[in-house]
């Protein structure tokens, strides 16, 4: 079900990189105004700004699994990064977030998904060697 965002609704979340909007979403103007990581990924206009939001873990999977941790199982997302042919290409999305990092920045994350992450990537991944 898509949304409205309303004006100046993200105003000043400068470091706001880790949302995702359901396709055929809008934002009124202004609604990203000084969100610096979203501007300089997607540019200031809202309509990039919310059509990059829309397909935000588009060819990252894994990464989308780890965001709707609430509804992915820990038997899920060991397939899921089994069935990634480049592993490393695929660990670091567009905001140089890993899963990881996906994972950590919700306000609940899974102990079995953090399991299932730290037993399917190698360390050097995991610590960046």
């Amino acid at each position: 079900q898509s949304i409205e965002i309303g004006g100046a609704s993200f105003y000043g979340c400068s470091a706001l990189a880790n949302l995702v909007l359901p396709q055929g979403s809008n934002a009124m103007e202004n609604s990203f105004d000084d969100c610096d990581l979203l501007q300089d990924r997607f540019g200031e206009g809202e309509d990039g700004i919310t059509t990059g939001l829309t397909s935000r873990f588009e060819g990252f999977p894994v990464h989308k699994l780890c965001y709707d941790h609430s509804s992915t199982t820990a038997q899920e997302l060991p397939l899921c990064i089994e069935n990634q042919e480049e592993v490393e290409e695929s660990f670091v999305d567009e905001f140089g977030m890993t899963p990881f990092h996906v994972l950590f920045s919700t306000a609940e994350p899974s102990g079995e998904l953090l399991q299932v992450l730290l037993d399917k990537f190698p360390s050097c991944y995991v610590l960046g060697w």
